[in-house]
């Protein structure tokens, strides 16, 4: 017989030999970045963080302008000081956009804005009314026996100056009442301020009465020797032009008595000064001629085919430019007075009535019974064009250049003529606050970064030896950082930037000094809690040099504490900083600092709250997300706080 061993009914695994697969251990930074990622505040920190190195990063990119121009310069029209922001949910109004538009029971018949263009002031009918720019209120309604011919602002927005008939009313805005009547008799149809409210002058067809606003009397009546064609005063207010027939004369303002007079061979159809008064532009018939105002002798004289209308200039004293215009039927000519060369022709399109080049002379307007064009007074392009249903009476340009008044049957609109924006409005200096707002993300994360930086160096070499070596070393080192910690950190900031002298650099330097200590304390307490391990003991018995020990084993192992409290330094750092420029010892105007802008500004808070409110925002983002940041970072290194 043959014998079978049994076969076990299981295996046996006890025999086999048994593989484990482990999984590799996490590093202690993946562990930490992995629990920072769980921290919902952190995660918030980062997303902040991150959002503000792009901005930092990309600044040139994102800014709408040159964060140190001042836009003036640039050059912009429709700048003014401190302009609000237009921030809001449909976006900015662009060329072509109305800024302001009322509708009136009468047809207009004459329209001014005030000279800070806060104001606007219409006729219609018997009835003037004025309205705030801001808002668009009716702020007074002024009364009159006969229709409303003309009126104009004085140069200080306190008195307005209305034609009915043959009187001249007085009203004092202020008070919004009547200040005084007086009488011109042949039914004037124009009043105009000069430029320093002390005098004005009214017109009818062949008459100008100059008045004097002390005594509220008449200076002098100026007879004209046909239809008037125009009237003007100078820049200073001492000389009064008058254009009639083929002549024009200029008046002494104080007892009109006359000064010289320019003769021309052919009818006047215009007479201008320019803006400085020391130029005289008239056309008559084909041609153009630009007179010395003070020696009363022609400069220069164009020669034109056709017949030359309506003659203005286009010039900006700032900048250096100076072009005069005339309308030849529907076509706007252009010149320039240096040398009397044709660099622009504007077609209309239809027969120009009116003219005028902006303050900045950036754009040129010309007008026809139904449409406005705007023009780009560089390339002649056309900017926009503005059609009304009605007869367009009046054009005027805004005294900032930023639009155009346009005043047509019973609608009476003011119109944007650039496209530039303003998010955040613009500083008292004529600056973007957009700008100067994201190019201060980078200043501040550089003055954060690098105060912190500096001070954790010094700070942790001296703790770090100061706890490793113990004994003297570690008492006098530690009694200095005492000594400094006794000081409120501002005030010691300020009194070393006062002993450097103010500027960012020194500021940079007073916050480091300041920050040294908190890093010294807590790189010692990492130090004496690490040397005594066991792993730091065998270094010594193998005789590892002590340099090694603390850089190479124990300041590694010591380092989490100070990683966090760098982090949330960093915030305090930029709060330090923006306090220094603030009083005036950081950042340095125009230097586009969170800080210096808010201490610029501090004395708008309540007229101009915008130019302190985004700034301040700034500050508040960036300090919050280093905050949440930081306590982050905390928890994550940390693990018991991750129960």
């Amino acid at each position: 017989m043959h014998s079978t061993e049994s076969v076990p009914s299981t295996p046996d695994f006890a025999a086999a030999d048994v593989v484990v697969i482990t999984r590799p251990p996490k590093s202690l930074w993946r562990e930490t970045l992995e629990r920072l990622l769980r921290k919902p505040s952190a995660l918030v920190g980062l997303t902040l963080l991150g959002i503000l190195v792009i901005i930092a990063i990309f600044a040139p990119f994102i800014a709408t302008h040159d964060p140190l121009a001042v836009l003036l310069d640039v050059p912009e029209e429709g700048v003014a000081k401190r302009a609000s922001p237009c921030i809001h949910l449909f976006g900015c109004p662009g060329a072509g956009d109305e800024l302001f538009r009322i509708v009136t029971g009468d047809p207009v018949t004459t329209a001014a804005l005030s000279t800070t263009n806060t104001l606007l002031a219409a006729a219609h009918g018997t009835v003037v009314t004025v309205w705030n720019m801001a808002d668009g209120k009716e702020l007074m309604r002024l009364e009159h026996d006969q229709p409303v011919t003309a009126l104009d602002w004085s140069p200080n927005d306190q008195k307005l100056l209305t034609l009915g008939g043959d009187e001249i009313l007085v009203w004092d805005v202020n008070r919004r009442s009547l200040s005084r009547t007086l009488e011109h008799e042949g039914s004037p149809d124009l009043v105009r301020w000069n430029a320093d409210g002390t005098r004005f002058l009214s017109a009818d067809a062949r008459t100008v009465r100059l008045w004097d606003t002390l005594s509220w009397m008449p200076i002098g009546t100026i007879e004209l020797q046909g239809p008037r064609v125009a009237v003007q005063w100078n820049q200073n207010g001492t000389l009064v032009m008058t254009a009639s027939g083929s002549q024009v004369k200029l008046w002494n303002a104080f007892v009109a008595s006359e000064v010289a007079t320019l003769a021309h061979e052919a009818p006047l159809t215009s007479a201008t000064f320019n803006k400085a008064s020391n130029r005289i532009l008239t056309t008559a018939g084909g041609t153009l001629t630009i007179w010395s105002a003070s020696t009363f002798q022609p400069e220069l004289t164009i020669h034109h085919e056709g017949t030359l209308g309506q003659g203005t200039w286009s010039e900006a004293i700032s900048r250096r430019i100076q072009n005069v215009m005339a309308s030849d039927d529907g076509t706007a000519l252009v010149w320039k007075v240096s040398s009397g060369e044709q660099i622009l022709t504007l077609e209309h399109g239809a027969p120009i009535v009116g003219m005028d080049g902006s303050p900045l002379a950036t754009r040129i307007f010309t007008q026809s019974e139904h449409t406005v064009k705007v023009w780009d007074a560089k390339s002649g392009d056309l900017v926009l064009t503005i059609e009304r249903d009605a007869p367009i009476e009046q054009v005027t340009w805004q005294t900032s250049g930023g639009g155009v008044l346009v005043a047509s049957g019973n609608d009476l609109s003011v119109v944007k003529t650039s496209d530039y924006q303003y998010l955040m409005g613009i500083d008292g200096n004529l600056r973007d606050q957009f700008s100067r707002v994201i190019f201060g993300a980078r200043l501040s994360l550089m003055v954060g970064l690098t105060t912190v930086t500096l001070a954790v160096i010094i700070g942790t070499i001296s703790g770090a030896v100061a706890g490793y070596a113990g004994g003297w070393a570690d008492n006098a080192i530690m009694r200095i950082m005492d000594v400094m910690l006794a000081f409120p950190p501002l005030i010691l900031a300020i009194a070393v930037v006062t002993v450097l002298g103010p500027g960012l650099i020194n500021a940079l330097l007073a916050i480091s000094i300041v920050f040294i200590p908190a890093y010294a304390r807590v790189a010692r307490s990492g130090v004496l809690a690490v040397k005594e391990e066991d792993y730091v003991t065998a270094d010594r018995v193998l005789g590892v040099s002590h340099a090694r020990i603390l850089f190479r084993r124990i300041l590694p192992n010591a380092m989490a504490p100070l990683i966090v409290q760098a982090t949330l330094g960093i915030g305090t750092a930029i709060l330090d900083a923006a306090a220094l420029s603030f009083l005036g010892l950081g950042a340095q105007p125009p230097t586009p600092e969170w800080g210096a802008m808010l201490g610029a500004e501090r004395n708008q808070v309540f007229t101009a709250p915008h130019l302190v409110f985004y700034p301040g925002i700034a500050i508040m983002i960036t300090v919050l997300a280093f905050n949440l940041l930081g306590d982050g970072l905390r928890d994550a290194l940390d693990p018991r706080l991750d129960r």
